[in-house]
């Protein structure tokens, strides 16, 4: 398990100088050949995304303006807070701020051949599955996933085991990330 408050995460600058990353989690760790990744990521001008051959993406605005999404010859997505959206990251994507207002957003991906991920709101406790990987990120409230607390702007994220997370005040939202392996892969398998 490890814990993050993107205050204090170090920041990566866009090669196109359009925005910035901080790095959650990344399975294998230390790989830039990965399996899944989380990242949140703050756009500061209209752009192309990076192309990443092989990836499911689920992008999620976690503040800012609307985002406009255009997929080249693909889709047009308005990104609105805290509703996921899924597209291919070999796709040419080009993000356009509403109004020119800067966003940040949570981004999970996943090699298409071995694993995928669902993105969901949650607003009340629940326990992950066992076998499955995962990220959370607190939008709002008190939450205690094991021994530790979480509010706003921190997570956590695991490879695989069984966690509860705990709301602890009567109102609040986390993102959850689940990463199910597809037959024939497992953590124990791909590292």
């Amino acid at each position: 398990m490890e814990y993050f408050d993107i205050r204090k995460m170090p920041v990566n600058l866009w090669r196109n100088g359009a925005g910035e990353t901080r790095e959650i989690c990344c399975f294998p760790p230390a790989t830039r050949d990965f399996h899944w990744r989380a990242s949140i990521a703050s756009i500061a001008g209209n752009g192309e995304f990076s192309l990443f051959p092989g990836v499911e993406r689920v992008i999620t605005l976690l503040e800012g303006g609307e985002v406009m999404l255009e997929g080249v010859n693909a889709f047009t997505h308005t990104l609105k807070r805290h509703q996921p959206f899924t597209f291919a990251g070999d796709s040419v994507v080009k993000a356009t701020l509403s109004e020119g207002q800067m966003s940040m957003d949570l981004n999970i991906m996943t090699r298409r051949d071995r694993c995928k991920a669902k993105v969901r709101v949650a607003d009340r406790t629940f326990t992950t599955f066992g076998s499955r990987g995962g990220v959370v990120f607190v939008i709002s409230g008190a939450w205690q996933l094991g021994d530790k607390l979480l509010t706003a702007d921190q997570g956590a994220c695991w490879h695989d085991g069984k966690h509860t997370l705990r709301l602890l005040k009567p109102e609040g939202q986390l993102l959850f990330s689940e990463i199910t392996w597809l037959p024939g892969y497992t953590p124990d398998t791909v590292q």
